[in-house]
């Protein structure tokens, strides 16, 4: 059985670990809780930024030896942003923990940010952005940001644009990571055959504590008894986003509409996450779903349709997205209209919703068996809510939603006449999507 066992460093970091014993492999993860969303307009895709530009080394480690560190041994590395986390992660056989993990701090807390690496690097992300704009998909998603939350930080795009790239400096990248050392909350997780111990030992030497704080199995998410008594940093101050209905649509030379519908949900603390979850299961979530049955099987309108619920520390959106003939547009608006009048109307059936709950612990429980998702879990309960993210109490929070519950939520968020849109299209298209969500 797995043991998690979780430690509050005295400068304000978490320390966890889960062990698995059977396994002969570790996946390590430092998680910042930052993201997009905490960028000025003029420092747009900062942390996309930071997070690339620590893979250029550090005074005692070049590019190479970065990675080679994590594939010397068959293993990997890599890193993500997203609007409110920034995440540095690798998988490494046991053996290899140590220096892996060694190599993981240096570069988040020790990098050097030379200046022709970061000019070379600017280049690199430019050409990420544009590979964006050539994707219908990516950019769809980019513009609904954009449509449903127009020039707040959470509806920018994480990379920045070109121009706020090119402005990004050194001290910029030197302040972020000073506020990482300092004040941002920080994760340090390990999942697999790994020794919390000696996994813990050795984080703390790398930030020079020199204090010990007792480690606890499934300890709950509080300072353990210490003389210091180490306090958890606080979460970064954060504005809500005021979602507004806006229509985006942006001509490409492209033969389908690649299209994206949504409206506001809620924020991952709110108890309407488990029923939206359930109804985004039975909406739109793989091929037995009401929208991929309708759209696709029933009357071949697309190849594929999805519903994508979204939830953020402060707000949430909930989305449909599809690609189509151009000319099906409007169909497959008004297809989609049914469905979700139909969902306020009835909500799911007790056997339709069982399914759902089935589907989604089924879910869940398999993702057990990967140690990436058990890392993320651990990183959500560390930085997030602690009540929340305990298996346990999830799963009984998922088998407690009642048709009650799901007709709510749906009456409530299913409301296409106060949604956004965005849309890559060909030239020369020329559906009202907002006309048509207000028919739906």
């Amino acid at each position: 059985m797995a043991a998690t066992k979780i430690e509050l460093l005295e400068n304000g970091v978490w320390v966890a670990t889960e062990s698995l014993p059977h396994l002969r492999s570790v996946n390590l993860g430092v998680y910042l809780d930052t993201g997009s969303r905490d960028e000025t307009p003029a420092n747009g895709g900062l942390a996309h930024f930071f997070e690339h530009m620590v893979f250029k080394g550090t005074p005692r480690l070049d590019p190479l030896d970065i990675v080679r560190r994590f594939e010397a041994t068959g293993g990997q590395i890599n890193a993500y942003t997203t609007r409110e986390q920034t995440c540095f992660y690798g998988k490494v056989v046991d053996t290899a923990v140590d220096g892996a993990l060694d190599v993981l701090l240096d570069m988040v807390f020790a990098a050097k940010f030379d200046a022709d690496d970061i000019r070379k690097e600017k280049d690199v992300v430019i050409e990420e952005i544009r590979s964006v704009n050539d994707s219908p998909d990516e950019l769809s998603y980019e513009l609904f940001g954009e449509a449903a939350y127009g020039p707040h930080a959470v509806g920018r795009p994480i990379a920045g644009t070109e121009k706020t790239v090119r402005g990004l400096t050194a001290a910029a990248l030197r302040r972020h990571r000073d506020e990482a050392l300092k004040t941002t909350p920080v994760a340090v997780i390990a999942v697999g055959r790994v020794d919390h111990a000696a996994f813990a030992a050795r984080v703390r030497k790398y930030f020079g504590l020199r204090g010990a704080v007792r480690a606890r199995r499934d300890a709950p998410l509080q300072a353990s008894r210490t003389t210091a008594r180490p306090a958890a940093r606080a979460p970064l101050a954060r504005t809500t986003a005021e979602f507004q209905a806006r229509h985006i649509v942006r001509p490409r030379d492209v033969n389908q509409a690649t299209v994206i519908l949504g409206g506001p949900a809620c924020p991952w603390s709110s108890p309407d996450r488990f029923p939206l979850l359930l109804l985004h299961c039975a909406l739109g979530d793989g091929m037995s779903s009401r929208l991929f049955q309708n759209l696709r099987e029933k009357h071949g309108l697309v190849y594929s349709i999805f519903s994508s619920p979204e939830f953020l520390s402060r707000e949430g959106l909930f989305s449909i997205g599809f690609a189509t003939d151009p000319k099906q547009v409007g169909k497959a608006v008004h297809e989609i209209g049914r469905e979700l009048a139909r969902m306020r109307r009835k909500g799911l059936t007790k056997k339709e919703l069982q399914e759902a709950k089935d589907n989604v612990k089924g879910g869940i429980l398999l993702g057990l068996e990967s140690t990436g998702s058990r890392m993320s879990a651990l990183a959500r309960r560390l930085l997030g809510d602690p009540r929340e993210e305990n298996l346990k109490r999830v799963l009984q929070k998922i088998d407690a939603v009642t048709q009650g519950d799901i007709l709510r939520c749906a009456r409530e968020y299913l409301q296409p006449a106060r949604w956004a849109s965005a849309a890559v299209v060909p030239k020369g298209f020329k559906t009202d999507l907002g006309a048509l969500l207000q028919k739906a």
